[in-house]
């Protein structure tokens, strides 16, 4: 599997990666055996990246992926990405809060530090104005004071290699962000349905990332893409397996998981001309076409979608003419 420089942090990651998330949901809910031998898979086709969070299943996706890749003797030989979200009360006092939120995580991994700790609270662009997305919270200028003074004390500790942040909230205030120089990575809201991070404009009817993908590489910063199938919804049934947790309110600003099935039934003839076996698959090949990407998390419900990933991505990026299709039907262009 092709492995991609991660920005400047001098990591090499897989094109394709790990989601340990609520929203697929093994790492949650499957069994430890089933964890186990889809990490085991995972490593062998060489995926390299794993992505984590104190809020998936409450710890419970921290807890299992350690375990398992201490089972699996393979701490060595991967990166691991984990997350601090701050709650309305930490703000007061963010450094210590941090702290505490890396050193919880660490514990539940079982391991003495992480590659990559990443802001997961979405950015806005002024302390009273409200965020294009849901969800709390942070203003840009307060996330450059002591926000990010606490998350590069945990790398002057050694808690941490990198710093990263989640690019949701408003547009201008993650790009800027992304141009702050202090940040390693950004998790990049990247998929078929709405690809207006790598291409402005593109939105399909959700919110308009406006080029975010583009701003983070021209910086140096590593692009690790979030939601690529749209939380399953390019699969365009509304059929979930019984791993896969709830989508819940969009992460992008904009219609919800409804209009992301409708959007993906519209990108089924495309898939098809193209001799894909899928949206699922035209979303994910997209999606690591372009230059810019590091790395792209896909959530996994059980070991058949992890060996569907791995076979999509093993056929190859969308060559340019085809990624170029993607784009014009988001922008409403239905000729392609």
């Amino acid at each position: 599997m092709e492995q991609r420089d991660l920005g400047r942090t001098g990591l090499r990651v897989s094109t394709l990666g790990y989601g340990a998330g609520a929203v697929g949901g093994l790492m949650v809910r499957g069994t430890p055996a089933e964890q186990t031998r889809a990490i085991a898979r995972a490593i062998d086709a060489g995926i390299t990246y794993f992505d984590t969070a104190p809020g998936y299943g409450d710890g419970r996706s921290e807890e299992n992926l350690g375990r398992a890749l201490r089972d699996l003797d393979a701490w060595g030989r991967v990166v691991v990405g984990t997350k601090v979200r701050l709650r309305p009360a930490d703000l007061a006092d963010p450094i210590p809060a941090i702290r505490r939120s890396c050193e919880a995580s660490l514990r539940r991994l079982g391991h003495d530090a992480i590659d990559l700790i990443q802001l997961h609270n979405q950015i806005r662009r002024d302390p009273d104005g409200a965020t294009a997305a849901t969800g709390e919270s942070l203003p840009v200028d307060e996330v450059r004071g002591a926000i990010t003074e606490g998350l590069g004390r945990l790398v002057g500790d050694g808690l941490a290699a990198h710093v990263g942040f989640t690019g949701l909230g408003d547009a201008d205030a993650m790009a800027a962000l992304a141009r702050d120089g202090r940040y390693a990575t950004v998790q990049t809201y990247y998929n078929a349905v709405n690809p207006s991070a790598g291409a402005p404009g593109a939105a399909g009817g959700g919110q308009d990332f406006a080029g975010l993908l583009g701003t983070a590489a021209a910086h140096g910063v590593g692009v690790i893409v979030i939601r690529p199938l749209a939380a399953g919804a390019l699969a365009g049934a509304p059929e979930r397996h019984a791993n896969a947790g709830d989508p819940g309110a969009p992460l992008a600003g904009g219609p919800g998981y409804a209009h992301d099935l409708d959007r993906a039934r519209a990108l089924a003839p495309l898939a098809r001309e193209l001799g894909l076996e899928s949206a699922l698959e035209l979303s994910l090949r997209f999606v690591q076409a372009h230059e810019g990407v590091s790395t792209v998390i896909v959530g996994y419900s059980d070991l058949t979608q992890l060996e569907d990933a791995i076979r999509w991505t093993a056929r190859g990026p969308l060559p340019p003419w085809a990624a170029e299709r993607v784009v014009a039907l988001a922008r409403g262009d239905v000729a392609g």
